[in-house]
């Protein structure tokens, strides 16, 4: 800022002849202000500028000496201008020099030729072979799921249930089936994960189901029994472990004691009876909460999710996984102290269902997978949660060195869709009086 008291004095040095860094090292010594001499001089030429409006005696003289002050104030903008445009053309020209060197000293790589496209073939059998991992979870089987309740983003029944069934079986064998392009694939693993039914734990699901608990659940295991002998033609085994989920549940509130008596525990149980005469299919139906299996040497643990407070963030899920294997690491222990001779039971993977999404997250030894739903979205979910995501399922590969290589998400909404070719498809909803004549002698 330009000092009152210095202003009419600078206007006197430059009429003298003063430079401008003179003038400017004049106020630094006088008022103790250091002040650029650009900034000195734009200020004064602005200053002759606006006295353009003072009265001046109407002669030639000062009109001459009016425009030579302007001449001298566009030549000091001329200069500036100048200046700046030869540093941007020096700058440019460096530039361009850089540019020039990059292009002639740097070595190009040589052309690659185009390859045939790779076509699989037989070799890929002498590769090592992968299991395919894939849960079924979430079905709800009986619940009432209204279109018109629900803007249209979604509907469920029996018959929607078996259209998606009858899909997913479709879509595994189809995901498998180009996986064994690159591999062999002769085991699938089908984990069952709980709320395999709809129940009757709430008083509107008691109420608007499509059926009650019994028929929900012999229906239900009907209908997924069919999908299995679907698939098990194409493999060499099917391995089913199960666990229950908390809709089927014959309590209102969640037992502790007993979680077995559950209906899907007797779904699961009357699937495995259905499949009985198939000797590459094997059930695992477990009592506790939990169960665990094995794929090549990793360890998964799958429980149904229930058990985990937290409205299923990842940071619930996790300290929950985490605090299981304390658990574990402390029946190790007691095992030890008791001299009790048994396999350490530890878990590298999980998976679980109950929260309706397809998500995953690291556990550190693994992976531990969240594996969708069925049903989809429901009035709840939409009231309540204000959220909606589509029906589907999970499907996972594995490798014996790797472990756990990569997922496909089965979308099933597309098969309700009676215009997809994809669409209608569906297994036998067929139940007798006696329910015994469902099972081949």
């Amino acid at each position: 800022m330009i000092p009152e008291q210095a202003k009419s004095e600078i206007i006197k040095r430059r009429a003298a002849g003063g430079t401008w860094t003179g003038i400017a090292l004049w106020i630094e010594e006088t008022f103790g202000i250091p002040i650029h001499r650009s900034t000195v001089q734009r200020w004064h030429d602005k200053e002759i500028l606006d006295q353009e409006d003072l009265v001046y005696p109407q002669n030639e003289t000062a009109e001459k000496v009016r425009l030579d002050k302007k001449i001298l104030t566009y030549k000091s903008e001329v200069d500036l201008y100048k200046k700046l445009y030869n540093q941007a053309l020096k700058d440019s020209v460096k530039q361009q020099l850089i540019i020039e060197a990059i292009r002639e000293l740097t070595p190009a790589f040589e052309e690659v030729p185009l390859k045939e496209p790779y076509h699989p073939n037989k070799d890929a059998f002498s590769k090592s072979p992968q299991i395919v991992v894939a849960p079924l979870t979430d079905t709800h089987i009986g619940e009432s799921v209204n279109a018109e309740q629900m803007l249209s983003l979604n509907k469920y029944n029996f018959t929607v249930f078996n259209k998606r069934l009858f899909g997913w079986a479709n879509q595994v064998l189809n995901l498998v089936t180009y996986r064994r392009n690159i591999a062999p694939v002769n085991h699938l693993i089908i984990p069952m994960l709980g709320d395999m039914i709809s129940g009757d734990i709430h008083e509107e699901l008691a109420r608007s189901n499509i059926s009650n608990c019994m028929e929900q659940m012999i229906r239900g295991a009907n209908l997924i029994a069919q999908a299995l002998m679907h698939l098990a033609p194409h493999f060499k085994s099917i391995e089913v472990p199960c666990v229950v989920g908390n809709h089927g549940r014959m309590t209102r509130k969640p037992p502790m004691k007993d979680k077995y008596l559950d209906w899907d525990y007797m779904l699961y149980q009357w699937v495995a009876a259905f499949c009985k005469n198939q000797k590459n299919i094997t059930f695992d139906i477990s009592k506790s909460f939990v169960n665990l299996f094995s794929v090549y040497d990793k360890k998964i643990l799958i429980m149904h999710g229930d058990s985990i407070s937290g409205a299923g963030s990842n940071t619930s899920i996790n300290r929950a996984i985490t605090s299981f294997r304390g658990v574990l690491q402390y029946r190790k222990n007691l095992a030890a102290e008791l001299n009790i001779k048994e396999d350490v039971v530890h878990f590298d993977n999980a998976m679980i269902g109950h929260f309706h999404r397809i998500d995953e997250i690291d556990i550190g030894t693994g992976e531990l997978h969240i594996c969708g739903c069925m049903k989809g979205p429901d009035e709840f979910a939409l009231q309540r949660l204000h959220t909606a995501t589509k029906p589907k399922q999970l499907v996972t590969y594995w490798h014996p060195t790797y472990g756990y290589i990569g997922k496909e998400v089965i979308y099933l909404n597309r098969y309700d869709d009676e215009e997809d070719p994809d669409a209608g498809n569906m297994f036998r909803d067929y139940i007798p009086k006696e329910w015994s004549k469902l099972i081949p002698s």
